[in-house]
């Protein structure tokens, strides 16, 4: 049997081939820091001293954290992703190793509504016992995806306001293979299961006074939908700008809650653009969301307002090259990467 070392701590225990590596640290009662179990916090990051060749390759999402984490992506892991390989490994000191165990606020949720909103994109409610349940507009929660040789944990944003303290919803784009986003689109009203949350620090900033500008692709819209709902509830005078960007006219979602955002928000205004539109259907702007940054957005907008960015990593790393070169400070630029 595989021997797995955390050398922190000096535990060694041995483990079953393909056993979830969080399973081994917590029967070591090794001390290894989790949070989220889900690869999207970095809590947990720590080096490989040894045996790195027989864990899983390194994935997107792990590449992902270790990368805004400013780690090493050749040496270190995130053990809540990894499985117990074909042979020894030895971790090192984790990087938060001053850091506890963190006891994860676990929640019995039931399913209120299924509710599709194109031919990809689906909004499941959800109903919460737990008392005290809160959330800030813009974090996230973790499911565990059951009925699979190894259970694994994939986050989804909040896409609802926190004004309702037993209810939230998730806005998720099925996607082919993925057992993720399969796993949340066959829920139906009724069903139950357990949550883990919320996570997350991309977070609206309520002390600000700053104007804001919120760019999104496709189901990034989902934080900065509650974003902008709990400025719209709490009456902000802040102006708001969303820029959305999709690709087809089939992925056109959430057009009747903008339309709805802002008739009753004065000071919201927002832009749609797809980027691979057919002239004969659609009237709107075509081309890429950042696109939208050189149309809208000028020198003097970088002195009094903040950016909240969500999507893809190619898109958001444009996103912020664009705002920086017209003077945004990178204090004033905050973004959530989905993929």
């Amino acid at each position: 049997m595989p021997k797995v070392t955390f050398q922190h701590s000096g535990k060694s225990v041995e483990a079953d081939e393909g056993e979830w590596m969080y399973d081994v640290a917590e029967r070591a009662e090794c001390g290894m820091p989790f949070a989220c179990k889900a690869g999207a916090c970095g809590t947990c990051a720590t080096p490989v001293v040894a045996g790195i060749e027989t864990l899983s390759g390194l994935t997107a999402r792990e590449a992902r954290t270790l990368t805004n984490m400013r780690l090493d992506t050749e040496t270190h892991r995130l053990p809540c992703l990894k499985d117990v390989g074909n042979g020894d490994v030895v971790w090192g000191t984790p990087v938060n190793a001053s850091d506890t165990s963190q006891a994860l606020d676990q929640h019995d949720v039931v399913v209120e509504a299924y509710r599709p909103l194109n031919l990809t994109v689906a909004e499941v409610r959800f109903y919460v016992g737990s008392a005290g349940f809160s959330y800030r507009p813009g974090q996230y929660m973790v499911f565990t995806v059951p009925n699979l040789p190894h259970p694994i944990r994939r986050s989804y944003s909040i896409s609802t306001p926190p004004s309702d303290a037993n209810h939230f919803e998730v806005c998720v784009r099925s996607v082919a293979g993925g057992a993720g986003s399969n796993f949340i689109h066959r829920l139906r009203a009724g069903q139950r299961l357990k949550v883990e949350g919320p996570f997350g620090d991309f977070v609206l900033d309520e002390q600000s006074d700053r104007d804001i500008v919120m760019i999104a692709t496709g189901t990034g819209i989902s934080p900065i939908k509650s974003m902008l709902m709990h400025l719209l509830e709490k009456r902000s005078r802040r102006r708001v700008r969303l820029l959305f960007g999709l690709r087809h006219e089939s992925d056109l979602f959430y057009t009747d809650l903008m339309r709805g955002l802002k008739a009753h928000y004065p000071s919201f205004e927002y832009r749609v653009t797809l980027s691979c539109a057919d002239r004969d259907v659609w009237s709107g702007p075509r081309g890429r969301v950042t696109d939208l940054i050189d149309q809208h957005l000028s020198a003097r907008d970088a002195e009094h307002t903040e950016a909240y960015i969500c999507g893809g990593r190619p898109m958001i790393e444009s996103c912020i090259d664009r705002l920086k070169k017209l003077g945004f400070p990178e204090e004033a630029i905050h973004y959530e990467r989905f993929f």
